[in-house]
């Protein structure tokens, strides 16, 4: 990936300084002083941008969250090794600088419109712990967004193992935000270890592509004339609630309480990843298709019923970024494309396939995502239709499916690795892994990452209906469904 100059930061260099001839013991102590006095530094600098009118992206996810079903997605980070707590909070302070909407919350502001607003007094924090992560978050699982920043961290480290969740609130970051940031807080880290001298290289960051971003996602033009702006609204609302979808069943059994985020992962080999490229590309279609066409399949297997009258939808999350978007901080730049199949074409494997194809390349080409957020934009013009609509206990979605690839791929900075795992003396980076969020109706979210090369599959259902055994059944028969024509 290509990244821009920039040998040390003006900040690291300043902590440097600030730690000669201190002894060990105050030396954290003294980080964290220091990072104090630049974040008000900082918080004035960010004044330019912020207040920050919320875009329509943003504007959707705020109405789509609920107590019961948060608008939040997890990421969790298995480490190996030494993580000094110290040092790891002094560098979430420094790359939270870089990504402010990750410490900002929605408040009325410029002529009285909700606004992303700073909150420095409201710094998000680790939640360091040597016990199991909590099945319950204090709060509840929410982001309250209106008096709380959009990140909240907790960890577990017991001797050299440490598990790390980061939970975000999808209307303040996305998945590939969120990968940016995660690089960003072990690039902050790393520099302060004298084993990553001269190995870390942070990229940079440009604050006011945060206002350019609603622009950037729409086709639609501010000169465009009210009936087609509500006729782009009205068309994209037809099309995202008029259908009526297929819900995943829900299992027998009762669930009962897991512990946060109730994630399942299931890896899988780089030699079977291997063997599932060779197939989807005999088959002429991409790794990401073949995926698609097995979720159809063990969607239509797990139901057990076809549904002849409804169609089967998967929500495929799709990230708006370009080349040109390489400095822009963490925030939301996903837009909702779908999926729809019945189930005479799923059952026809080749003709799925096809089907799933084009799909996928009008999704390449931006056409759907730039008709997802002409109705978005323009839906704010009549904001009670949009929050009557996602408040409706209707199924959006039958499953999501996120393609993250190589999360490492989506830093933005340059670390050390070492058999393709953030890797140095101190610590390695063993996993990443995560799952989109998890709306009402919606019982299953799944992700695929290529890490370590391997490919893990992370999986999320309804802790409602799901408990964690039937999540890991679910998965199961994925995996054993996608497996099964590559061995």
């Amino acid at each position: 990936m290509l990244l821009r100059p920039l040998a040390t930061s003006i900040a690291l260099v300043d902590t440097e300084k600030i730690l000669v001839d201190r002894p060990l013991e105050t030396a954290a102590v003294a980080c964290r002083e220091h990072e104090a006095t630049n974040m008000i530094s900082e918080t004035r600098k960010h004044g330019r941008i912020f207040p920050l009118h919320i875009a329509p992206i943003d504007w959707y996810f705020l109405c789509d969250d609920s107590a019961e079903y948060p608008m939040v997605f997890y990421l969790q980070l298995d480490f190996t090794g030494v993580i000094d707590r110290d040092y790891f909070d002094c560098a979430l302070d420094e790359a939270l600088k870089r990504h402010p909407l990750l410490y900002a919350i929605v408040q009325p502001a410029k002529q009285n419109k909700p606004c992303w607003v700073l909150a420095p007094e409201l710094m998000p924090q680790v939640e360091w712990t040597d016990q199991d992560v909590p099945k319950c978050l204090s709060g509840g699982e929410q982001l309250d967004i209106y008096s709380t920043p959009g990140l909240r961290i907790w960890a577990r480290q017991v001797d050299d193992q440490t598990q790390m969740t980061l939970q975000f609130h999808h209307a303040a970051c996305d998945g590939t935000g969120a990968y940016r940031f995660v690089g960003d807080l072990l690039a902050c880290y790393m520099s302060r270890l004298a084993s990553c001298a001269g190995q870390v290289e942070l990229g940079e960051v440009d604050l006011a592509q945060l206002k350019a971003r609603p622009t950037k996602m729409r086709s639609l033009q501010a000169s465009d004339g009210f009936f087609q702006k509500i006729f782009s609204a009205y068309a994209e609302v037809w099309r995202t609630f008029g259908n009526r979808i297929v819900v995943l069943n829900q299992p027998k059994s009762k669930a009962h309480a897991t512990t946060l985020p109730g994630m399942v992962n299931q890896e899988l080999s780089g030699e079977q990843l291997a063997s599932l490229r060779q197939l989807a590309t005999s088959k002429g279609a991409t790794f990401n298709d073949l995926l698609l066409c097995k979720m159809f399949q063990v969607i239509l297997q797990w139901n057990e019923r076809e549904e002849r009258s409804r169609k089967y939808r998967i929500l495929v999350p799709s990230d708006m970024r370009d080349g040109q978007d390489f400095e822009i901080p963490a925030c939301n730049m996903t837009a909702y494309t779908f999926i729809n199949r019945l189930a005479a074409e799923i059952v026809d494997e080749e003709k799925l396939l096809t089907l799933i194809r084009d799909d996928t390349l009008q999704i390449k080409n931006g056409s759907r995502q730039k008709s997802f957020m002409n109705g978005l934009t323009s839906a704010m013009a009549t904001p009670f239709v949009l929050q009557y609509l996602v408040r409706r206990n209707v199924c959006l979605a039958t499953s999501v499916l996120s393609n993250a690839g190589d999360p490492s791929r989506r830093f933005t900075c340059r670390l050390p690795k070492s058999l393709g795992k953030v890797s140095c003396d101190e610590f390695t980076l063993d996993g990443i892994t995560g799952v989109p969020p998890l709306r009402r109706m919606t019982r299953c979210t799944m992700s695929s990452s290529i890490y370590g090369r391997k490919l893990t599959f992370s999986m999320r259902c309804d802790p409602h209906s799901f408990s964690q055994e039937d999540s890991t059944k679910l998965l199961d028969l994925f995996c054993s469904t996608l497996m099964a024509d590559a061995i």
